[in-house]
């Protein structure tokens, strides 16, 4: 009976799960199918098995609060710790996929996120997973602790996060602004790789920044793959890139390097006036930058040549302009906390970041990967300046404020002010303590569990 009821627990958090993630996931195989160059029956096989895979991790963390539910008390607790501990697994394991916690739903939610800076993300989820059982509880016991549990939380987290919101915006009135333009060129995957166009392209795009520079701009942003441009195998285009940032402004832009046969990096170029720099990204993406498990998933490039094989970077570190060092990013990357916690614990002082979100078309993606954003601002109360191909091209304040943003599928260009920052957040010196005190909670848990049934 005990066995059934446990199997019974698992069903159902997989088949929530699994559902769920079939809806938030629904734009993968259209990746898949039009940049991939896969069939529709293998772009949607491949959502299935993704949510499938995710799901597993759901219906284990069923199997943990099966246990919990036998007390109230346990179940107020121990079941946003397996939630998060389910979280941190599906953030660590096989390079990892932390698509759209539950935490990240309050994205516009500002007083309520400020605590962010203390215990990342994964705070803000344990708290919605907290509030949701106490009230349940009170609504099944009608007993007042859980009700008074629940009104407590709720006003310590937005008193705490007004106070919090109030400190940061009276350091941000204290400091120098520095303005960055920001240019959205609305180019997808499929721009074309004629010489005429890209010299077009490119003039087009040196136009735009000098236009920024006369708005006051200090240094300009284009986004990752804005123009199909290898500058550091191309002689001719890199000193044209040198000498505009001698002659003009300073400029960040996303480009490919190949530095041989063998490796080929996805990076972000700086071009400035006393030289140059670059970062490569270090966390890819699996089946759109490179194949995991390539002997594991040996039809894949049978399938289709459109995946690109790059070469992860070494290290992150950031890039120095004028003697401030600003963290960059790429893409992807921006979903991990610990990543951009890393960059700034290097001494980052405002984020730079870009990408190209044309893989994902006309989907919520976009807006996923804007939200989630948000919440690497607060973390590390940072300004993070989002230049995309083709939207959603956006300035974030260290507060989690979106203060700009272009729309999807439009050509803009845009200057913003922002701030450099040193100061360190908690989350940021202390790095990632509540997620792994949540995996260590729910360990010690389910040792005591076992203990007792023997």
């Amino acid at each position: 009976m005990g066995r059934d009821n446990s199997i019974s627990y698992f069903k159902i958090f997989f088949l929530f799960s699994f559902f769920s993630h079939l809806i938030i996931l629904y734009w993968i195989p259209n990746v898949m199918v039009y940049y991939g160059g896969m069939n529709r029956f293998l772009g949607i096989f491949g959502l299935i098995v993704l949510s499938a895979y995710i799901s597993l991790f759901y219906g284990l963390s069923g199997l943990v609060i099966k246990k919990a539910v036998r007390s109230d008390i346990s179940a107020l607790f121990i079941i946003p710790s397996a939630w998060i501990f389910k979280d941190l697994i599906l953030e660590k394991l096989f390079g990892g996929f932390p698509w759209e916690f539950a935490g990240y739903s309050q994205y516009k939610n500002t007083y309520f996120i400020q605590i962010t800076e203390l215990g990342g993300i994964h705070l803000i989820s344990f708290i919605i997973i907290f509030l949701n059982i106490a009230l349940y509880l009170f609504l099944k016991n009608r007993d007042k602790k859980y009700i008074i549990s629940f009104i407590l939380i709720l006003f310590s987290t937005y008193t705490s996060g007004f106070f919090l919101y109030k400190s940061d915006l009276s350091l941000e009135n204290r400091l120098l602004r520095t303005r960055a333009g920001i240019i959205q060129p609305n180019t997808g995957q499929n721009f074309s790789n004629h010489k005429k166009w890209k010299r077009a392209s490119l003039k087009g795009l040196f136009e735009e920044s000098i236009k920024l520079k006369n708005k006051g701009a200090d240094f300009v942003i284009w986004p990752e793959y804005s123009i199909g441009l290898a500058p550091l195998q191309n002689k001719y285009i890199f000193n044209k890139f040198s000498n505009f940032a001698l002659e003009n402004i300073p400029l960040f832009a996303g480009f490919t390097d190949y530095k041989n046969s063998d490796e080929m990096y996805n990076s972000i170029m700086l071009f400035k006036k006393n030289g140059f720099e670059k970062y490569d990204k270090v966390r890819l993406v699996p089946f759109g930058e490179y194949i995991p498990f390539k002997d594991l998933f040996f039809f894949i490039e049978k399938i289709t040549d459109e995946i690109s094989d790059f070469t992860p970077g070494a290290e992150i570190h950031n890039l120095t302009l004028s003697g401030k060092k600003i963290s960059t990013p790429i893409c992807y990357e921006i979903i991990y906390p610990e990543i951009v916690r890393d960059f700034i614990s290097l001494g980052g002082e405002a984020i730079i970041l870009i990408s190209n979100d044309s893989w994902y078309g006309t989907t919520a993606a976009p807006y996923h990967l804007l939200s989630m954003s948000v919440f690497r601002s607060i973390e590390n109360r940072r300004y993070i300046l989002r230049a995309t191909s083709n939207g959603i091209s956006a300035v974030i304040d260290p507060r989690g404020k979106i203060v700009k943003s272009v729309p999807l599928n439009t050509e803009q260009s845009f200057a913003a002010d922002f701030s450099f920052r040193e100061n360190l957040t908690f989350f940021t010196r202390i790095g990632y303590l509540f997620p792994y005190a949540m995996a260590i909670l729910t360990f010690v848990f389910l040792m005591l569990s076992f203990r007792r049934k023997d």
